[in-house]
């Protein structure tokens, strides 16, 4: 057996659960609303490069709510339930089964970004929009990779703790501080900063990296700076686009990297 062989198995359950066509319904819903009303609350010209600074924020705070709960038991259900040891005692590693459940999960998550973005781009282009396919493209693949970092977050915690409590509890943590209260918490700090006299208009460059690695900052850095023409991305060259895909591609790998060296090393029984 391989990793292909749990990513097909956790597919199958996954999209038979009921609580993961919701979720996903969700994402499907939020974003072919955004695509059926962006020509009837925006000005022209309706392109879809132009949509994707419509959709970002309905992304932002779907994505990751989506993300963490489709991922925050996959592991941890088996463990608390002692089917992992049974799937271990089969011939795969502890990583086929962290690489097979993350593939399968991301993937679903993946598809559902996709497929509900390509019929928004319809939208918006019938029958006065414009298609900039290439420009369109690259969003949708940003879009995948900001699904990919949620996603990656949710089993990650999974792998980490020992209950499924404790995995909610985490990933609600995330979602809290990422996209509840971070604007808050920059906020706050420039604040703190002026009122002290240490800084004046601007946040110092450490303090603007430190909160533009977020990885809903990174992903609008990217789309502004790759994707959307009439947008630009102001400051220094780590907070450019290119510099916001490496920050998402950090995201993707460390948190599931991190929780993978704990996994690998715990007692399971």
């Amino acid at each position: 057996m391989t990793w292909r062989t749990v990513a097909r198995r956790d597919w199958r359950l996954t999209v038979d659960a009921r609580s993961a066509k919701v979720l996903l319904a969700l994402v499907v819903l939020g974003v072919l609303l955004a695509g059926y009303i962006y020509p009837v609350v925006t000005t022209e010209p309706y392109t879809t490069s132009r949509f994707p600074a419509f959709v970002e924020g309905i992304l932002t705070t779907l994505v990751p709510f989506v993300g963490v709960l489709l991922g925050y038991n996959a592991v941890v259900s088996d463990r608390e339930s002692g089917a992992i040891r049974l799937s271990l005692s089969l011939p795969q590693s502890r990583s086929d089964v962290v690489l097979g459940t993350y593939a399968s999960r991301t993937g679903l998550l993946a598809g559902t970004l996709a497929g509900s973005l390509a019929v928004a781009g319809a939208l918006v282009v019938y029958p006065f929009g414009e298609l900039q396919l290439g420009r369109f493209l690259v969003f949708v693949g940003l879009a995948v990779a900001y699904g990919a970092v949620w996603s990656g977050l949710g089993i990650a915690v999974s792998l980490a703790v020992a209950t499924k409590r404790r995995a909610l509890v985490v990933g609600f943590v995330f979602l809290f501080l990422f996209v509840v209260v971070w604007d808050a918490l920059e906020a706050a700090t420039a604040l703190g900063l002026s009122a002290a006299g240490l800084v004046g208009d601007e946040l110092p460059a450490a303090v603007e990296l430190a909160f533009g690695l977020e990885p809903g900052r990174a992903f609008g850095r990217a789309t502004a700076g790759l994707v959307d023409p009439t947008r630009s991305v102001e400051g220094a060259w780590y907070l450019g686009g290119w510099a916001a895909v490496a920050v998402l591609a950090l995201w993707v790998v460390g948190p599931l990297g991190l929780a993978y060296a704990r996994f690998a090393g715990r007692d399971l029984t």
